[in-house]
């Protein structure tokens, strides 16, 4: 084997078994693929690269190298696939000088063969686009070798014409080309990948070689050095130097120059090169671009641009052979595929067909220039923004005066918008029936033939604005003002075109700080134009840009809008690419076993540790952050006939100092998702909605940062600053997805928002000053407001040693890219309710799942966070958003598959949240089971009581039934102080209410059982405390 490039030795491998199940792709040593295909893989259904790398590890937009590769094959007759190898193969051997040693030829185990050519041998560079120059040579020799034939033209005159090769596949030229290994064997044919030598190739049957596919024999090669070839050298130079002079008139995003083009009407420099050719040697390629650039624009269909282009080239050409004809022709052709393709945007434009100019004309200094009509030409579309850069600003600085005319751009939300569009012209003409005789020489339609001129209007004409809300009469004054025409009465004046002007109320937007004040204080309601009929709806954020004016009629700043680019739309800008799919494979355990969910979460959970938060020792939260992120919108269940809501909701209790902020912080700025607000500074209005009056009286609706999340996510840190009762008007929100508002407006907005709360205990509270920690939840919400939190993670400042928080943190490898989570929660937020499907022992699972953590946790129906009557809801939403976590899915690649083994993990998690120290919530649920003390039972539980020496008196019997009734727990020196008794008489008093299970042992101290509260009860109710005061 001929020796390869020192430094481009990997390439990346998978898998697939006998199964279908694909292993995750490998980046390996060129001299390790062996021993990986034989000893791992067992020869079976392998693939790698056809590209080879520099870098040991996947590195975003790497160079590679790799050989010129051809995948032929053709369903319909598969011979023509051998044939049209053979033809590739001595079109490189005959007419470059490619030797045999340089080629690799193969037949693919299937029905098509691979042809790789040797990249030294044609002298190829490393590069990040290879595979867009090996398109271009592909689709050129698809045309250089096809069958030329005659067909007849529509005058009935026969023309040539040349059919291309039908088996070279020009949708393998990806940026990763994953190729069989030469001997891996089909896994549908059975047949092995070989190689052939050029004279098989030639001699052998198809089902010859299909014969020798069987046993994978491999064949003998002479190792042989591989040396750049000259012919084949220039040709791959050509073809290179080709490509890039096409590749130079893709289009910028940035160029906004728009052009109108008809067809049969082509602006004079392409008339020009149509009807006398390429000015100067070396511009033909670049002439041939620009025009199918034109004909693109223009309508044409490509079967038209080809005629009109091909007759063109060959009128032109200085080729007086029929081979080089051939190949002008197939050049054309291959440009035509390039442009007319989707996979660029080639675009026309102005400065690549001035550069086409000839050399200087003799005696004279000046160029054979290109004709051009300028600013006058008719196929340009005014656009001076081109060369401007806009100023980023927020609302309030954008009505300074040295502002006026500038490109601005500022972030708002549209607060209100007329209900009627204005409709103003757009284009007019000017047309002098009085230039025969006319002197008046500044005069713009004097010069023009025709005595006819159009102006069109754009954002720098301030007069759009001006011609809403007024008449025909003074819309023509104001035309004829602009026009640049000295006074006179002889031309007309007619409107072409008309365009809408929307009329808009915007303000801030929201998350600038909370502010909507400029800095005098004032209230900023800005009334700005929006031209072009915007698709821009009320209650938005949008990026706007636009030219900003004092207002023609009273002066006022206003902004001229000529671009409006809605905010959060991340979701439908994503897109699952090959590239993406490989990413989100990272994420996936090898198998949907509890076993292998807990492994594959252990590995992201310590990456995300150790490279992005590092706070340690807190894996409960960094997952339940993840499960927020990676929950659905929506999806079917069998116990509902519509989907139920998919979006899960957090809540998070501190201590201080336990980094709940700074771990939910540095994972929202890794991800680069989801939306921040401090509660401590937002009021229940900056989180819902509040009413706003505009300037004539007119009542908007501002919608707050919960419903402007829909769709996506939002954090509200600090929520104990938000009062319970305004959390309260959240609750049909949170649980139907849509805000509604029924005010001097009435109103209704999607709210559909995954969210974490989090906070520390209320009222300077720290979790071990409750019995419980669920407990602090009764603090900051109502009952119904909890039950709509799906999991509550609690955070103690002891849970962790504070030596691990100072220590230095070991390095841990990274097993994703950057990209790879954010783009794994896209996923999950751009699916479907039909694209998540549950096995039927999921379903089981589940419903099963959620009867065990309602017996369990059900009874603390005053902390409803696991509420029998909605939990297998819950269940279901977070198994599917661990299900997206892991990636899980369908062969598709679309669908999200939910395992029972995701059902089984989130119920030990469930457990592991709920039975910590730090909530226990299960030892709060068994308090709250209620016992009914009657008859016998409180007779004898009172006799108990009173055999203790402390309590056979009434009167401390009384007392100790006060003190208790009175207090939710107590410590041993409480008994003993309130009672006034010695320790020994309070102990004795503790132990005896121990035995009796009226008394348990807290964190807290001694808490009442239920049975002691039912006990406490049927004293007041047999009246043995009337004689008390009634504050008992």
């Amino acid at each position: 084997m001929a020796k390869q490039n020192k430094e481009y030795v990997y390439v990346d491998c998978y898998q697939c078994d006998e199964n279908g199940k694909s292993s995750p792709w490998k980046r390996k040593h060129l001299d390790d693929v062996p021993k990986w295909q034989h000893e791992e893989a067992k020869d079976f259904n392998c693939f790698a690269t056809v590209q080879k790398y520099a870098n040991e590890k996947k590195t975003e937009g790497e160079d590679f190298l790799a050989p010129l590769y051809f995948d032929l094959d053709y369903s319909e007759n598969p011979a023509v696939a051998q044939e049209e190898a053979i033809k590739l193969v001595e079109f490189f051997t005959g007419e470059l000088d490619i030797q045999e040693q340089d080629l690799h030829i193969y037949f693919s185990g299937s029905k098509g063969f691979h042809i790789l050519v040797d990249e030294r041998a044609l002298g190829v560079e490393p590069r990040k686009d290879l595979q867009r120059v090996y398109k271009h040579i592909a689709g050129y020799l698809r045309y250089r070798l096809g069958e030329v034939q005659e067909q007849e033209d529509e005058n009935g005159r026969p023309v040539e014409y040349t059919e291309p090769l039908k088996a070279v596949d020009l949708v393998v030229y990806t940026v990763k080309r994953m190729l069989r290994l030469p001997y891996s064997r089909h896994q549908k044919t059975g047949l092995y990948k070989i190689e052939l030598t050029l004279q098989q190739l030639k001699e052998l049957t198809l089902d010859e070689i299909k014969e020798r596919a069987r046993t994978g024999q491999p064949i003998q090669r002479e190792e042989k050095t591989v040396r750049k070839r000259p012919k084949a050298g220039i040709f791959y130079a050509d073809k290179l130097h080709e490509y890039e002079e096409a590749a130079a008139t893709v289009s910028d995003k940035r160029n906004k120059t728009e052009y109108v083009f008809v067809k049969d009407k082509p602006p004079v420099c392409v008339e020009d090169i149509l009807n006398n050719g390429w000015k100067k040697d070396g511009d033909r390629n670049n002439a041939t671009v620009q025009l199918c650039c034109y004909f693109k624009a223009a309508g044409y269909k490509k079967e038209e641009a080809t005629s009109i282009l091909e007759d063109w080239v060959v009128k032109f050409t200085s080729a007086d052979s029929r081979y080089s004809i051939q190949q002008r022709k197939a050049n054309t052709r291959n440009v035509i595929e390039s442009v007319y393709g989707s996979e660029k945007d080639y675009q026309f434009g102005c400065a690549f067909i001035r550069s086409l100019h000839g050399e200087k004309k003799k005696g004279d200094n000046d160029y054979d220039r290109v004709p051009c009509a300028g600013d006058m030409c008719p196929c340009i579309k005014g656009n001076t923004d081109v060369a401007e850069e806009a100023i980023n600003l927020p609302l309030a600085k954008t009505s300074d005066a040295s502002l006026t005319g500038k490109l601005i751009t500022t972030r708002v939300m549209v607060a209100g918008k007329k209900h009627t569009p204005y409709v103003v012209p757009k284009k007019v003409e000017y047309s002098c029936w009085g230039q025969e005789k006319c002197k008046k020489y500044g005069c713009p339609l004097l010069n023009i033939p025709t005595a006819t001129a159009y102006k069109e209007l754009n954002a720098h004409n301030r007069e759009l604005i001006q011609m809403t809300e007024t008449g025909d009469d003074n819309i023509k004054g104001i035309l004829r003002e602009i026009s640049g025409i000295p006074s006179c009465g002889k031309y007309d004046t007619s409107i072409v075109e008309t365009i809408n002007v929307d009329e808009l109320l915007v303000i801030p937007m929201a998350e600038e700080d909370g502010v909507k004040e400029d800095d005098t204080g004032s209230y900023v309601l800005r009334k700005i134009y929006a031209i072009g009929g915007m698709k821009i709806e009320t209650n938005k954020y949008y990026e706007i840009c636009g030219y900003m004016y004092p207002h023609p009629k009273n002066q006022e700043s206003t902004i001229l809008v000529t671009n409006a680019t809605p905010l959060q739309d991340v979701v439908e800008s994503f897109s699952l690419t090959e590239e993406v799919r490989e990413e989100l494979d990272s994420l996936r355990p090898e198998s949907m076993t509890v076993e292998n969910i807990v492994s594959k979460l252990g590995t992201i959970l310590n990456d995300l540790t150790y490279n992005v938060t590092h706070i340690v020792e807190r894996d409960e939260v960094l997952l339940g952050l993840l499960l927020v992120y990676h929950s659905i919108l929506r999806f079917r269940v069998p116990w509902d006939t519509d989907p139920i809501r998919g979006w899960v909701e957090l809540k998070i209790v501190g201590d201080t100092g336990t980094g709940k902020s700074a771990l939910v912080e540095k994972m929202m700025k890794y991800i680069g998702l989801g939306n921040r607000v401090n509660a401590e500074s937002t009021s229940r209005t900056g989180l819902t909605y509040k009413m706003e009056q505009g300037n004539r009286g007119s009542w908007y609706i501002v919608w707050g940062a919960w419903p402007l999340a829909d769709k996506e996510l939002i954090w509200v840190d600090e929520d104990t600053g938000i009062e319970k009762d305004e959390y309260g008007e959240m609750t049909l929100a949170r649980s139907d997805g849509k805000l509604e508002v029924k005010r001097a407006v009435t109103a209704e907005t999607p709210c559909r928002v995954r969210a974490i709360l989090s906070g520390n205990a209320p009222k300077g509270k720290r979790l071990s000053d409750y019995a419980q920690g669920a407990e602090s939840l009764k603090d900051v919400f109502n009952n119904e407001d909890i039950r709509r939190f799906d999991f509550a993670i609690f955070m103690r400042s002891t849970d962790v040693d504070p030596e691990k928080y100072n220590r230095s943190l070991p390095s841990f490898p990274r097993t994703m890219s950057d990209d790879a989570l954010k783009n794994n929660v896209l996923f999950a937020w751009s699916r479907t309710p039909e694209q998540v499907v549950f096995l039927p022992d999921t379903v089981d699972a589940i419903l099963e799942t959620a009867t065990k953590l309602s017996k369990v946790y059900g009874n603390a129906t005053d902390i409803p966070l696991v509420s029998p009557s909605d939990q297998r809801n819950k269940v279901a939403r977070l198994a599917v958003a661990l299900a997206s976590l892991t990636h899980s899915v369908h062969e598709s690649g679309e669908r999200i598959t939910v395992y029972p083994a995701h059902v089984n993990f989130i119920y030990d998690y469930l457990v592991q949240l709920y039975n910590a120290p730090g909530c226990g919530l299960n030892y709060y649920a068994r308090l709250a089971v209620s016992e009914e003390i009657v008859g016998d039972k409180f007779d004898k539980i009172t006799n108990e009581l009173r055999k203790l020496d402390t309590l056979k008196g009434a009167s401390k019997y009384n007392e100790f039934i006060d003190l208790f009734a009175r207090q939710k727990y107590l410590r041993l020196g409480d008994v003993e102080a309130m009672l006034s008794i010695e320790k020994e008489e309070a102990k004795a008093i503790i132990n005896q209410c121990v035995r009796l299970r009226m008394l348990t042992m807290t964190s807290g101290g001694y808490r009442k059982t239920p049975r002691f509260n039912s006990y406490i009860s049927k004293c007041f109710e047999m009246g043995l405390f009337d004689h008390m005061e009634n504050d008992i």
